[in-house]
């Protein structure tokens, strides 16, 4: 399983590398070459990756009358450009589009499954440094952005934290801002504490510690209590420039998920991403208004009802492929299903 820090080396012919960047994977060290200079990550514009997601059906259920699988589909943004998307599929496949959100997706149905069977999902992504970019002034497009998830509810806690944080502050960019650094310094970042990574606001204060979920529930809980539209979005977790290496894999559940969140003040979206933030205190100020070009968005929003509708509950997010077997019944991760993610630098700038 690779993690956000490490990645597989691999020889790629007719791969570029881009100025400061290492073939080892991480430029300025011993084995960098001379000439080779130390990557700022915060300063290389854009990345292009070839990526190649593969979701197995390892064996169907016992008894299963038909399986279901959802893949996430990046959208194109103004952090990020999708092409050259393939899909390959030994069973009739539609690409689909959910209601709220408008995440797209790759539905794949089998009636009396007999054996398992791979979908492949092939695209080239462009990922850019975002700053902040315009948003929406209608509050029809704003309302999916105020409305909090079902693990996001606040107790009187947390209402009295964002109290003694924010007070009376009547600007949303400052609000914002005095809660973003309240919570990196309330918080520790801790993915191996039991609990963590669902997303639970509650869980997550009353703790002080989890992953990028929790920290971004807690902070989408404490703005959108102060009416502060605060868009969740969900991402891979690629390696940062300086550390990307030719080509990489991920585990495809969630330890390979990544999330961050957009508010929405001014007229503008301003990226923010708390969690990072924490992990790099080089980059605090970098990362309110700001995303490093290793954030590729899979899906936007938490409760999210697929399409066409999933039997189970609403997921709490999207970022990797979801499977059902009979009447909406989960399928198991590593057991029933699984997912590949591999990636291809291409370009670095």
């Amino acid at each position: 399983m690779i993690s956000r820090r490490r990645f597989l080396s691999a020889a790629a012919v007719g791969i570029a590398a881009a100025p400061g960047w290492s073939r080892d994977g991480l430029a300025g060290t011993a084995s960098a070459s001379a000439e080779a200079k130390p990557v700022a990550d915060d300063k290389v514009s854009e990345m292009v990756l070839a990526v190649h997601s593969r979701t197995t059906l390892i064996a169907p259920p016992p008894g299963a009358n038909s399986v279901q699988v959802w893949i996430p589909l990046p959208p194109d943004g103004p952090g990020q450009k999708i092409d050259r998307v393939s899909i390959s599929s030994p069973h009739p496949h539609r690409i689909e589009s959910e209601s709220v959100y408008g995440n797209k997706m790759v539905h794949v149905e089998v009636r009396s499954p007999r054996r398992g069977f791979d979908v492949d999902v092939r695209y080239e992504a462009l990922l850019r440094r975002l700053g902040r970019t315009s948003g929406p002034a209608d509050a029809k497009a704003l309302a999916p952005h105020l409305k909090l998830a079902g693990l996001e509810e606040p107790t009187p806690a947390i209402e009295a934290f964002g109290r003694k944080v924010a007070g009376a502050e009547k600007d949303p960019v400052r609000s914002a801002r005095l809660l973003y650094d309240a919570l990196i310094d309330l918080l520790t970042y801790d993915k191996a504490i039991p609990g963590c990574g669902m997303g639970n606001s509650a869980w997550t204060f009353d703790n002080k510690r989890g992953r990028c979920d929790d920290f971004h529930a807690l902070y989408r809980t404490l703005l959108i209590g102060r009416g502060i539209p605060t868009r969740w979005e969900q991402g891979l977790a690629l390696p940062y420039p300086s550390q990307m290496s030719e080509s990489g894999e991920l585990e495809g559940d969630c330890t390979s998920a990544h999330c961050w969140v957009s508010v929405h003040a001014d007229g503008e979206w301003i990226p923010v991403d708390v969690s990072e933030a924490w992990k790099r205190r080089d980059l605090r100020d970098f990362y309110f208004g700001n995303l490093i070009a290793n954030h590729l968005q899979v899906s936007v929003g938490r409760d999210i009802v697929l399409a066409p509708p999933q039997g189970g509950d609403p997921l709490g997010s999207f970022p990797l492929p979801y499977g059902e077997s009979d009447e909406g019944i989960p399928m198991v991760y590593g057991k029933t299903y699984r997912t590949k993610v591999t990636f291809k630098m291409l370009r670095m700038v």
